[in-house]
């Protein structure tokens, strides 16, 4: 029953174990229903999953791998004899990205005594699954060992063409693999370039033969034009800019109350917005500057100019007990505030501000090139405790 079990096979069977005895001595979790009732397809348990198509080209692996005296013990099913070759490869290559590699075999085929048996390249694709580790699955940089080692061979031999010495900044002179990852959603298919890259090294098995099956939602929210993401970068860059807003009002001298804290209140500050705000560039010429406030007033007869995303930005000040107890009143104080804070942000930090009752409109140019780009900040002030609750 176990004369043509893998290693991966059996490391698969360790890790369900493990899991079926989690959910056993977890009481809030009807283990009954989740192990014994519920189909765990291989597109389920992975996270991404692959499979070899043109099976016939196995029997070029079995050359290349000198695998002709376990393809006479295997009676010649090509399949068999080299499926744990590739596995073996395949586990070294991916290494620390996986968990675990999993792969199934079809059944079997069955057929009449008076015909002949059917022919190994009839049979369906070959299905592999991967189960990722999120911390190092997206990782572009392979390093090797010192180029004085004596695994730096093997590391050669192994990567072909691909490996070269590089000097990092710690000085070590190492071998290593760089692929090809410039965003976040490129970065998440690296094992795919592993894997076909691999196979068409060491096993003569082209990249057309692989249907890999991962990261299928990017293509559903794929943003850009010249470099194609998924939302990340344009997240970070939302961070970066809110912090460096925050640092500047946390270092404000001059308001009548002190800023005690900064907190965003806007989802991408989260990483959870899909399509976070972007920063624009405004043209200019477009516009006219208004007297007083200075802000801008678009030109007649040109374009409606192009809306900007605000990000809502709280600012807590500290207590103190000359609030009024008239609500028009603390309207009018929050409304000072506002103007008071627009002032200095515009004076210190040269932004374009534009105070309105309720809230602060701040224009930002972007703390990440191009730094012609600007993003639109909606500040308010807010005061920690029930009296400012109740009249705000």
């Amino acid at each position: 029953m176990c004369a043509d079990i893998t290693a991966c096979t059996y490391k698969q069977l360790q890790h369900e174990a493990s899991l079926s005895m989690q959910f056993w001595d977890n009481p809030t979790v009807d283990g009954f229903q989740c192990l014994l009732m519920t189909p765990k397809p291989m597109i389920r348990t992975s996270d991404h999953v692959f499979q070899l198509c043109e099976l016939v080209k196995l029997q070029s692996s079995c050359k290349k791998l000198n695998l002709l005296s376990e393809l006479m013990d295997h009676s010649g099913d090509y399949i068999h004899t080299a499926l744990p070759f590739i596995l073996s490869l395949l586990q070294q290559g991916l290494s620390q990205r996986i968990h675990l590699l999993t792969h199934s075999l079809s059944p079997d085929p069955k057929w009449s005594v008076e015909s002949e048996a059917p022919k190994h390249k009839a049979q369906p694709p070959l299905s592999f699954g991967l189960l990722l580790r999120a911390e190092l699955s997206s990782t572009v940089l392979d390093r090797g060992p010192p180029a004085d080692s004596p695994k730096a061979a093997e590391f050669r031999q192994l990567w072909g063409p691909r490996s070269e010495l590089r000097r990092f900044q710690d000085g070590d002179i190492t071998e290593a693999v760089l692929w090809h990852g410039e965003s976040i959603c490129q970065k998440r298919l690296v094992p795919k370039q592993i894997i076909t890259h691999l196979l068409q090294l060491h096993a003569d098995i082209p990249e057309s033969c692989v249907r890999y099956v991962g990261a299928m939602v990017d293509d559903v929210i794929k943003t850009g034009s010249e470099v194609s993401g998924t939302g990340e970068e344009e997240s970070l860059v939302v961070v970066q800019s809110y912090d460096d807003l925050s640092r500047k009002l946390w270092r404000l001298e001059g308001l009548p109350l002190t800023i005690t804290a900064v907190q965003g209140a806007h989802p991408a500050l989260r990483y959870t917005q899909v399509f976070p705000p972007r920063p624009l560039k405004l043209e200019y010429s477009f516009f006219d500057r208004e007297k007083t406030s200075r802000s801008l007033v678009p030109k007649e007869g040109k374009p409606c100019p192009v809306y900007i995303t605000p990000i809502t930005v709280i600012c807590h000040m500290e207590g103190s007990g000359k609030w009024p107890h008239d609500r028009l009143a603390i309207q009018h104080i929050r409304a000072a505030f506002h103007i008071q804070l627009g002032e200095l942000l515009r004076k210190h930090h040269n932004y374009t501000c534009r105070p309105c009752p309720t809230h602060l409109d701040v224009w930002k140019v972007s703390a990440s090139p191009p730094f012609s780009k600007i993003f639109s900040f909606f500040c308010c002030f807010q005061k920690k405790n029930s009296f400012q609750q109740k009249f705000c």
